[in-house]
């Protein structure tokens, strides 16, 4: 009514809204897409593995921008693993995969970390080919640095300053 004519849903974690409330982010963009005549709608960053099957027949509204940023951080299972990722590349090309079945222009952003301790240059390459075969609107990519008190810090075979400096152009 005040002529909002954008929102986007953001937080901390954004897919999982809802948990502690017994809802959910599809509820939630239901409620709003049925209460509301707001022009667009988009959604921030959101964990790939919180959406649910159906969650891209909401795109069917063309309120809904057919955008999402889908932080995947890399296309190598192992590395996934190691960086306690709850999601595999091939849950991820899905998940693209479904998007696109419902709206085929649907764009995905994402973020990605080249050199994290342990990642070869065979996973480096399993990253590219991942991005190449989802064709990503854009890649955030950012080296992988130490953070006080990560556990990751502590992982062997850290990856040189030279080679991730490398992997990122």
């Amino acid at each position: 009514k005040s002529g909002v004519k954008e929102i986007v849903l953001t937080g901390v974690h954004v897919g999982g809204y809802g948990s502690d409330l017994d809802t959910s982010l599809y509820e939630l963009v239901e409620n709003i897409l049925a209460r509301t005549t707001i022009p667009r709608i988009r959604f921030a960053s959101v964990e790939p593995w919180d959406l649910p099957e159906n969650f891209f027949e909401l795109f069917k509204d063309k309120r809904l921008m057919p955008h999402m940023h889908l932080p995947i951080q890399s296309g190598s299972n192992r590395i996934l693993k190691k960086m306690s990722r709850r999601c595999k590349s091939e849950t991820f090309l899905e998940l693209v995969e479904r998007a696109r079945s419902v709206v085929p222009e649907f764009n995905v952003t994402t973020d990605v970390i080249v050199g994290f301790p342990g990642e070869t240059e065979a996973q480096f390459e399993e990253l590219l080919d991942f991005v190449k075969e989802i064709q990503f609107d854009r890649v955030g990519a950012f080296a992988y640095s130490d953070v006080k008190g990560a556990r990751s810090n502590k992982l062997p075979n850290h990856v040189s300053e030279e080679i991730k400096q490398e992997r990122l152009i």
